[in-house]
C-alpha cells in the first residue's frame, strides 16, 4: 500500500511523464507540419506515415510541403519551399511547375538544378518511389490531359500506404469533372462526403452547387483538352504535348513545357521545329537558336529578326565563343560568367543515371 506521500510523488511522475510525451508529440507537429499534412492527405496516421515513409527531416519536410501546397494550387508557397535548390528530382520538378503558372518556365529554367526532362515530368515505372508516383500527375492536369493525370492519381492511391486518400480522391474527382463524367466524378464525391475533413469541398464540387468561378475553372481546363484519343505510350512525352498543342495551339504552358523538353534531352532539331516565335519568347529560346544556327550557317541578320534575337543576346554568344574557342573547349573558365545560359548546359551538362 502507497502512502499519501507516495501517491502525490507517483502522481507528479505519471503527469511528468504524460507531459513529455505529449510535449514531444507537440513539437514533432510544430517541427514537421508539412510531414503530418501529407499524411493525412493520403489518410494515414502520423505511426504508419512514420513506417511508409520514414522519420521526416528537412529534405521530406521541404518535398512533402511542395506536393501538399501543388495539391491546394498555392504556387507561391511552392516556389518559397523550392528556393532552396536541393538538387532533387522532385524539388525541380515543382520548381518547373511553379514557374510555369506564372508563365516563366523558361526564362527561370536555367537558374536552377536540371536532371535533364525528369525535372519536368516524373518517371513513373517500377523503379519510382510512392512518393514520386503520387505528384507524377500535378502537371498533366496542369497541362489540361486528363486522362494522364487521372492514370497518375489512381497510380498513387494504389501505391499510398491506405490505398485511398482525400489528395488522390480530390483529383479523380476533378479529372472526371472537367471530361463530364459526371458519373464516375459522382462516385468519388460521395467517398469525400464520408469524411467530415473534405465534406464542404465535396458539396461545392457536386454538379448543380458549382460557384461562377469554379464553373469558369472548369471551361478553362476543358479548352485545353485533345480534342481526340491517340494510343501512346507512357514515355511518349513529346508525342502528347503536341497532341495538347493540336488541339488549343493557344496553350502557351505546354508550348513552354514541349520547347523545354526539347531543350533538356538537347534535341535542337526537335526544338526548332516546334518554336514558333510568335506564340513564345525568352532569352532561353534566343541562346538555343544561336546555337543551331551557328551549326547550320545562319547567322544572319534575317533569322536574327525571325527568331527574335536581341542585340544583348547574340553580344553575349559571340563572347561564349570567344572563350570556348580560347579554351579548347575547356569550360572552366566560362561557369562563372555562363553558368546559367543554356550554351553551357548544352556542351557540358552530363546526364546523371544515378538521380
Amino acid at each position: 500500500m502507497l502512502g499519501k506521500k507516495g501517491r502525490w510523488i507517483l502522481g507528479i511522475s505519471l503527469a511528468t511523464l504524460l507531459a513529455v510525451a505529449g510535449g514531444s508529440q507537440v513539437c514533432f507537429l510544430l517541427r514537421y507540419p508539412y510531414f503530418r499534412k501529407y499524411a493525412a492527405q493520403n489518410g494515414v496516421s502520423l505511426r504508419e506515415a512514420r513506417k511508409a515513409w520514414g522519420h521526416p527531416d528537412a529534405i521530406s519536410e521541404q518535398m512533402m510541403g511542395m506536393a501538399v501546397e501543388a495539391s491546394l494550387e498555392n504556387w507561391d508557397r511552392v516556389s518559397r519551399l523550392a528556393a532552396v535548390d536541393r538538387r532533387s528530382r522532385i524539388g525541380t520538378y515543382y520548381y518547373n511547375l511553379a514557374n510555369a503558372h506564372r508563365g516563366q518556365l523558361a526564362d527561370r529554367l536555367m537558374d536552377y538544378y536540371q536532371p535533364f526532362e525528369q525535372g519536368l515530368f516524373l518517371p513513373v515505372g517500377e523503379k519510382s518511389t510512392p512518393f514520386q508516383i503520387g505528384c507524377a500527375g500535378d502537371v498533366w492536369f496542369a497541362l489540361g490531359d486528363m486522362s494522364m493525370a487521372e492514370r497518375d492519381a489512381m497510380l498513387g492511391m494504389l501505391f499510398s500506404p491506405s490505398h485511398t486518400g482525400s489528395r488522390y480522391l480530390r483529383r479523380l474527382a476533378e479529372t472526371n469533372l472537367v471530361s463530364g463524367d459526371f458519373e464516375a466524378a459522382s462516385k468519388y464525391l460521395r467517398m469525400l462526403l464520408n469524411s467530415p475533413k473534405d465534406r464542404k469541398w465535396a458539396r461545392a464540387h457536386l454538379p448543380g452547387a458549382w460557384s461562377p468561378q469554379y464553373a469558369a475553372r472548369v471551361e478553362q481546363k476543358r479548352a485545353l483538352m485533345p480534342h481526340f484519343d491517340l494510343v501512346h505510350g507512357m514515355d511518349q512525352t513529346q508525342l502528347i504535348l503536341r497532341i495538347l498543342l493540336n488541339s488549343n495551339p493557344s496553350n502557351r504552358m505546354a508550348l513552354d513545357y514541349l520547347l523545354c523538353y526539347d531543350l533538356l534531352v538537347k534535341d535542337l532539331d526537335a526544338f526548332v521545329g516546334d518554336y514558333v516565335p510568335s506564340l513564345t519568347a525568352s532569352h532561353l529560346y534566343e541562346e538555343a537558336m544561336l546555337i543551331f544556327l551557328a551549326a547550320k550557317g545562319g547567322m544572319d541578320p534575317e533569322n536574327f529578326s525571325h527568331y527574335n534575337i536581341s542585340e544583348e543576346t547574340l553580344d553575349r554568344f559571340n563572347r561564349f565563343v570567344t572563350i570556348y574557342k580560347r579554351d579548347n573547349g575547356s569550360g572552366e573558365n566560362l561557369s562563372a560568367e555562363f553558368g546559367k545560359t543554356y550554351w553551357y548546359y548544352f556542351y557540358y551538362a552530363v546526364r546523371n543515371e544515378n538521380r
